[in-house]
C-alpha cells in the first residue's frame, strides 16, 4: 500500500489543492466535502457553470485531475451511500 506517511502527505497535497483551487473560482459552490479522494459539491449556478467550476479545478495542477459524476433523477451514489435530493433545491442556497 506504501509508506505510512502516504496518507498523510496525500492529505496535504489535496488540502493545498483545495484552497488553491477554490480560493479563487468564479463560482464558488454552496457545498464542497472531501473524504480521502471523494469530493461531494453542491453549486447553485446550474450545469454549465458547474463545468466552469470543473474545469478551473482541473486546470490548477498537472500532477492530479477530477473526474466527475453527476446526479440523475435526483439520486446520487457516493462512498456506498445513495444520497438522494428532495424537496425544494432552493433551501440549499
Amino acid at each position: 500500500m506504501g509508506y505510512t506517511l502516504s496518507p498523510i502527505v496525500s492529505n496535504l497535497f489535496m488540502e493545498d489543492f483545495e484552497t488553491k483551487a477554490l480560493d479563487f473560482p468564479q463560482f464558488q459552490p454552496n457545498i464542497w466535502k472531501r473524504f480521502v479522494d471523494n469530493t461531494y459539491v453542491i453549486s447553485p449556478h446550474g450545469w454549465d457553470k458547474l463545468d466552469l467550476l470543473f474545469q478551473h479545478i482541473n486546470s490548477q495542477s498537472d500532477s492530479i485531475k477530477l473526474t466527475k459524476e453527476v446526479e440523475v433523477y435526483g439520486i446520487f451514489p457516493l462512498l456506498d451511500v445513495i444520497i438522494s435530493r428532495m424537496g425544494d433545491v432552493s433551501m440549499l442556497r
